[in-house]
């Protein structure tokens, strides 16, 4: 799954943030955030009563609607798709193709993509490789998803993906791998590789696509996602989607119960009402940029820091529309630990010694980064430290490919403690792609007792644990937690390794009842006619944590599967 070191896109996380927040501050002032009815205003907050909180925060309540004679000009189209990300980009090209007239809104002067991992089923690059997968496999793999996320998920919409992603991702590789005819890059497909756990416990499974060969994406370490969103632009562009950027969208319109369509503010603060004859798709994205929406939703997820890129400005309109958060009544969390990605260069959990705080261990390590990361967030302090020693590098376990058929990670020990003594000698952070700083302080030391000393640990305990440990490892079993025997790698040979490792809160998927329509519901579980969702808003395909055994499956799934599929439905059966 690729998450990125460094920024490329021109745009970083502070430049997301503060557009944003000039965005909620100034429409705020103005009582100018998202409505519903243009007739009146509802006299109370539309959100379940189950799950009310005993503070009422400002923006559960709906602002008066927006008069008519504030409005400069209206604009008329079959659908309008709010939010230029991979999803409404997916949803406007699709619809578009299919011969609707589409509007797509987008308050940033260009689209925006992050990261590159998009998760499909038996794609034409998945045969191609022979990773296809028969009925019975997607059954088997299909339950157990299910089991991860408690079964308080939508079945029918990870079925959706299962059936139809391969034909999304097929429809995407036509489009990428031609793009130069219309202005973009032609870039490569290319499939990522998985962690293939022997237990068959946390494994992850083939299907993870990445296109590589644009200008921000010539490697793993970049930003692959920005390539592919600017050619799904500029072919919506060459499509005839009409494209309005520099428009926020301010408020929901609604006519007898159904969403007509949207207000927006144009570049010139000038209100622009666009009216929708088949629907209103929303795809702004996440909501962890608001501190009050995660309180609300995921007050546990504050402990690993605020995350995401935006405030919530789709979820607020569609509440205040009358739509229902996820059926589990409760939004979740990416949550991972991305210092571990500078010991293994691949978004991976370490798989040798964890210790606490404390300098005990609590865990078995063999786990998926997501967890993994959550495990993290149970211990004093909410982090942990990874130790190990020289001899790890000409002993990896973990899976030596980024790609199918691709270079090794590392060709040799020596490139392998090279990069580690890079990180050393670092600054002490690194950039996230489009997801801020984070803290990597990794130290070296030629013995045990002066890393320790180095990682501010209680050193008796420590050394003692690191001790006991070792001996699992020369004995082959682990008496503690019964990690296999194959991951227990002593810790003797200098010199050693440590680092910190906290969790990473890189975003939030879902908040928006939907079903497998992408057609938003209230609370009573009725369609609200009219209004959609795509992407990182539709609620109720993750619970308890976005787990990482599909790798990229929110890009694959929610923005491009049922982009695509909403597109394509919206224009043809709508």
């Amino acid at each position: 799954m690729n998450q990125n070191h460094k920024i490329t896109s021109g745009i970083s996380r502070r430049d997301f943030l503060k557009g944003a927040a000039a965005s909620a501050v100034g429409f705020a002032a103005a009582g100018l955030l998202t409505g519903c009815e243009n007739q009146t205003a509802p006299s109370a907050s539309p959100c379940p009563e189950a799950i009310a909180p005993t503070t009422q925060f400002a923006w559960e309540t709906a602002p008066d609607p927006i008069p008519d004679d504030q409005i400069k000009a209206t604009v008329e189209s079959d659908i309008v798709v709010v939010g230029g990300g991979f999803s409404g980009l997916c949803c406007a090209l699709s619809a578009r193709e299919a011969g609707a007239e589409v509007v797509l809104i987008e308050r940033m002067r260009q689209v925006i993509g992050r990261g590159g991992s998009i998760f499909a089923i038996n794609s034409k690059l998945t045969r191609e490789k022979g990773y296809a997968l028969s009925e019975e496999e997607i059954s088997k793999i299909y339950k157990r998803m299910m089991g991860y996320h408690s079964y308080r998920i939508d079945g029918s919409k990870w079925m959706l993906h299962a059936k139809r992603s391969g034909e999304a991702m097929d429809w995407l590789i036509d489009h990428m791998t031609s793009a130069s005819q219309v202005g973009g890059h032609d870039l490569t497909p290319v499939m990522e590789h998985w962690y293939s756990d022997p237990e068959d416990v946390n494994g992850e499974f083939p299907g993870t696509h990445e296109f590589l060969g644009g200008p921000n994406g010539k490697g793993p370490d970049d930003n692959p996602q920005q390539d592919v969103c600017d050619n799904m632009a500029a072919y919506c562009a060459q499509a005839g989607v009409d494209m309005r950027y520099e428009n926020a969208a301010k408020q929901l319109v609604k006519e007898k119960g159904r969403v007509i369509g949207v207000i927006c503010t144009n570049a010139d603060n000038e209100y622009v009402k666009y009216i929708a004859r088949k629907g209103v798709v929303m795809a702004t994205g996440d909501f962890g940029a608001d501190a009050e929406m995660l309180e609300k939703y995921i007050p546990w997820a504050l402990q690993a820091g605020r995350g995401g890129i935006w405030e919530g400005s789709g979820h607020k309109m569609s509440y205040w529309a009358g739509a229902a958060v996820d059926k589990s009544e409760t939004p979740t969390p990416m949550i991972f630990c991305f210092q571990w990605r500078s010991i293994t260069r691949q978004v991976r959990a370490f798989q040798g010694l964890m210790v606490n705080s404390d300098g005990v261990r609590y865990t078995n390590e063999d786990n998926g980064i997501s967890h993994g990361g959550l495990s993290l967030m149970h211990e004093k302090g909410h982090h942990a430290y990874a130790i190990w020693d020289r001899a790890y590098a000409s002993e990896p376990q973990w899976q030596n490919h980024r790609y199918v058929d691709g270079p090794k990670v590392f060709e040799n020990e020596q490139e392998v403690i090279e990069y580690w003594d890079e990180i050393v000698a670092s600054s002490g952070t690194i950039e996230m792609n489009g997801s801020g700083s984070i803290d990597v302080k990794m130290v070296k030391a030629d013995t045990l007792e002066e890393l320790v000393e180095k990682l501010g640990l209680p050193k008796e305990t420590t050394l003692a644990t690191i001790e006991r440990y070792n001996g699992y490892c020369e004995q082959g079993v682990d008496e503690e937690f019964y990690k296999r025997k194959e991951l227990l790698l002593p810790i003797k040979t200098g010199p050693f390794y440590g680092i910190q490792c906290t969790p990473w809160f890189l975003s939030t998927v879902g908040g928006i009842r939907c079903n497998d329509h992408m057609q938003v519901m209230n609370a009573d579980n009725e369609v609200i006619e009219g209004l959609y969702c795509v992407g990182s808003m539709v609620g109720d395909m993750y619970c308890n944590c976005y787990s990482t055994h599909f790798p990229g499956h929110n890009l694959g799934a929610t923005c491009l599967t049922f982009g695509y599929l909403t597109g394509k439905y919206l224009a043809e059966e709508a």
